[in-house]
């Protein structure tokens, strides 16, 4: 079963929605962004299906869909513990802790984060939000002098972008202060089958500009990085099975890997994919449909798959709004596409309600990877142009 909701369906979405009659809950997201022909469920047909389901089976566009659940099947049902036991960062660190125990971590109430030293930690950190989305409110710390700087606007920012948001879905409550954790990051869209075994549909590297980076600008995917990188992936989350049955669970996942090929998770996010439906990028890269490898209980043939994929690389950019536009102001799609030479896709954003601009998917060859390095260079606010500029 599906739940699509705020903030984002694509059209890859919706046509799957509509093509498979893959059942659907009716809400008003849903109502508002999905074809009536699609196989919309009232809350109480849905119910029926998750139970006929055994409450597996279920993907959701939004980490949204958190509030539904509670609200229908109770905050100690079975299934909103298991998704609570991977939204809520604190309680996953505890969970895997003897998997990686050279991980520390502790929690911290925003109310505390005033008083809060460098000290008290006495090497550098992460610190973000216990229940967190984006990457809003993440920092790393390596010094006193850049924790009474990043004192001061954590908790604002981490406000602001949760007022976009349900509380289950970013909340500024509680901040969880951990180990930095060293090496190339990934992102990997996953699900358990039947048998409680992991499922890899696709795998994007995760590219900063720096150690201060924490954004979401650029993930990249291709046959080099699957073909480098599956095997380690498929343990580490045959390792996360043995921890509870994860059933018809997907996932998307972020993990580091360090120079001695030693694996930590960042995080495992429940119910879903790369958000705002960026995990097609495994669409126009592989021409793997998540959903349908999903809702089917497909899995890739990753050797025929990478045969055929070539030696592109396919690339997602996240163009984000820093500040919010004046009502004089406006965005300029067509200048953000002209800064690659291969527009996969350009999906616009509501940016007056988010602070995101675009999804941006394109490819690159050896002779215009060094778009990539322009892409994490990217000022956003270059192509803010004033309405009569912009018409």
């Amino acid at each position: 079963m599906f739940i699509f909701d705020q903030p984002y369906i694509s059209d890859v979405a919706e046509s799957f929605l509509i093509e498979s009659q893959a059942p659907l809950l009716s809400n008003e997201f849903s109502r508002a962004c999905v074809s009536d022909t699609a196989n919309h469920l009232s809350d109480a047909e849905a119910a029926r299906q998750l139970e006929r389901d055994h409450f597996r089976w279920l993907y959701s566009n939004s980490e949204n869909a958190i509030g539904w659940i509670v609200k229908t099947f109770g905050a100690d049902s079975e299934l909103a513990r298991k998704i609570d036991l991977f939204k809520n960062k604190f309680k996953f660190r505890e969970k895997t802790a003897a998997l990686f125990p050279d991980i520390a971590f502790f929690k911290i109430a925003a109310a505390d984060i005033e008083a809060f030293t460098f000290e008290q930690v006495g090497a550098p950190f992460i610190i973000k939000p216990m229940v967190g989305f984006i990457s809003a409110g993440v920092h790393r710390v390596n010094t006193e002098a850049e924790w009474e700087k990043i004192r001061a606007q954590l908790l604002q920012e981490t406000k602001e972008t949760a007022q976009a948001f349900p509380e289950e879905v970013i909340s500024s409550a509680f901040f969880i202060v951990e180990s930095i954790i060293e090496g190339d990051e990934y992102a990997v869209d996953a699900y358990f089958d039947d048998d409680n075994r992991p499922v890899v549909l696709n795998i994007l590297k995760h590219r900063f500009s720096g150690e201060q980076d924490m954004s979401d600008r650029l993930y990249l995917t291709s046959a080099e990085i699957i073909t480098s990188r599956l095997a380690s992936i498929e343990g580490f989350l045959t390792d996360l099975s043995e921890l509870g049955d994860f059933r018809g669970l997907p996932i998307h996942a972020e993990i580091r890997i360090d120079d001695k090929n030693r694996l930590r998770p960042i995080e495992v996010n429940p119910l879903r994919f790369a958000g705002w439906c960026s995990t097609d990028i495994a669409l126009y890269a592989y021409g793997i449909n998540v959903y349908d490898y999903f809702a089917n209980k497909k899995k890739p043939d990753w050797e025929a798959v990478l045969e055929k994929a070539g030696t592109d690389t396919y690339a997602m950019a996240v163009i984000e709004r820093p500040t919010p536009l004046s009502k004089d102001q406006a965005f300029d799609y067509q200048t953000l596409s002209e800064q690659v030479s291969s527009v996969l896709c350009m999906r616009k954003m509501d940016y007056r309600t988010f602070p995101l601009y675009a999804f941006l998917f394109f490819s690159t060859s050896k002779n215009t990877e060094h778009e990539l390095d322009a892409m994490l260079a990217l000022n956003p606010e270059a192509f803010v142009v004033d309405l009569v500029q912009a018409g």
